[in-house]
């Protein structure tokens, strides 16, 4: 009797606690370096961070919250971005995170310029942002937005830091990162 009152007593505290407790927003981690980039790995001394959080937005809706750092380039910064790609595979732009070569799609928010390195970016993503990718099935606006949260929670995306020396990129991290990344 004692122990049926005890686990009743653990479950609704724990029911209690479910309820009132606030839900912690989605978040992806990883660490970019050269050794993850594609078609070519690159031996860099760069490295970086990407932090993407789901948020959900006031007026209905979700956004992505990030943050970007990069240190120890071999050239200057052209353009970081976030890719729908799986591991050692390339895949196309989606949403710009900074740009210094004035390349954005007509029709999305003109992009942050990328700051000399060491250098770390912050925004907010919304379905403006998104770049349709009929090739690779990706929509505009929040149905494009949604796949690639899809995407990131299934590893098929990538954020990838783009350089003079380096075009194609020089530094790269899967989303949501090896595994223990995410949080």
């Amino acid at each position: 009797m004692k122990r049926s009152i005890r686990l009743s007593g653990i479950l609704a505290t724990a029911l209690v606690i479910a309820l009132v407790a606030p839900v912690a927003a989605e978040e992806f981690k990883t660490d970019l370096t050269g050794y993850q980039e594609t078609p070519l790995t690159i031996n860099s001394n760069a490295s970086g961070e990407f932090t993407a959080k789901i948020v959900n937005l006031k007026g209905g809706g979700t956004a992505i919250d990030y943050e970007l750092t990069y240190r120890d380039l071999s050239s200057a910064v052209q353009q970081a971005h976030i890719h729908f790609g799986r591991p050692a595979i390339s895949g196309q732009i989606v949403l710009f995170l900074c740009t210094n070569l004035g390349n954005a799609p007509a029709g999305v928010p003109t992009p942050q310029a990328c700051p000399a390195p060491p250098a770390k970016i912050t925004g907010t993503l919304t379905a403006a942002d998104v770049i349709a990718r009929a090739t690779q099935g990706i929509d505009a606006g929040a149905a494009g937005l949604d796949e690639m949260i899809a995407a990131m929670r299934a590893g098929a995306a990538y954020a990838n830091v783009h350089t003079a020396n380096f075009t194609g990129g020089e530094i790269r991290g899967r989303l949501p990162g090896d595994g223990n990344d995410n949080h």
